[in-house]
């Protein structure tokens, strides 16, 4: 799976690592070679900048601005409410929601010189996600697949800055059979008028849908 993000020129390959960058314009395709960039899991696109993190960290970084193939190397920060590892980032209502192991913060660009970005204050969650490719944007909000310090396997929906839980004691129970499901991948789509949330289990070869409209898997 990757992570992709567009600035209306460029589009921005995540692949948990290496990443690419597709020139709209020149029609080139070239992996992102600045030596301070660091690798990304996920992307997003906020306010001319792409925002995503760097693997097996706390970090989060910005591209230079509409340009995805420079990095500055002071253009980072941390999410820091809580001591987790950053699983990934999504760009929602122009906030960048950064889900770690065991937490949710939203950030926003404030316009700071250094690092753009600042914490929205009251915007943390102690719902975390498990699997980065769960994220998905469906009905003007998130969902994902949630861990948090007491266990994980429940699927969220953003209310707010909360997460509601969408799941249900049997969908639950099943994906509990999984093992790993640090793989899961989610897509959403639309159809005669009903909103779908698509989760996939590759390593267990199950997938669930999820029916906004009806509120039924």
């Amino acid at each position: 799976p990757v992570s992709i993000a567009d600035n209306g020129t460029q589009i921005f390959f995540a692949c948990n690592g290496p990443s690419y960058i597709y020139n709209e314009t020149t029609n080139v395709f070239a992996q992102i070679t600045d030596p301070d960039f660091p690798g990304a899991v996920t992307v997003g696109y906020l306010d001319g900048y792409f925002v995503f993190n760097e693997p097996s960290s706390q970090r989060v970084w910005v591209t230079s601005l509409l340009d995805g193939l420079s990095v500055d190397p002071l253009d980072f920060a941390s999410a820091e409410g809580s001591p987790d590892g950053l699983v990934a980032v999504i760009v929602d209502h122009r906030e960048a929601w950064m889900f770690g192991s065991d937490s949710v913060e939203v950030w926003y660009d404030a316009g700071n010189a250094d690092f753009p970005l600042a914490r929205i204050q009251g915007a943390f969650n102690e719902i975390g996600c498990v699997a980065a490719y769960s994220v998905a944007k469906l009905d003007n909000g998130l969902f994902w697949l949630g861990t948090d310090a007491r266990g994980q396997g429940i699927v969220y929906r953003a209310n707010g800055y909360t997460g509601v839980r969408v799941s249900t004691h049997a969908i639950e129970y099943a994906i509990a059979q999984y093992g790993n499901i640090s793989d899961a991948l989610a897509y959403t789509y639309q159809q005669e008028g009903h909103a779908f949330y698509v989760l996939t289990f590759p390593s267990a070869n199950a997938t669930w849908v999820y029916d906004v409209s009806t509120q039924a898997w």
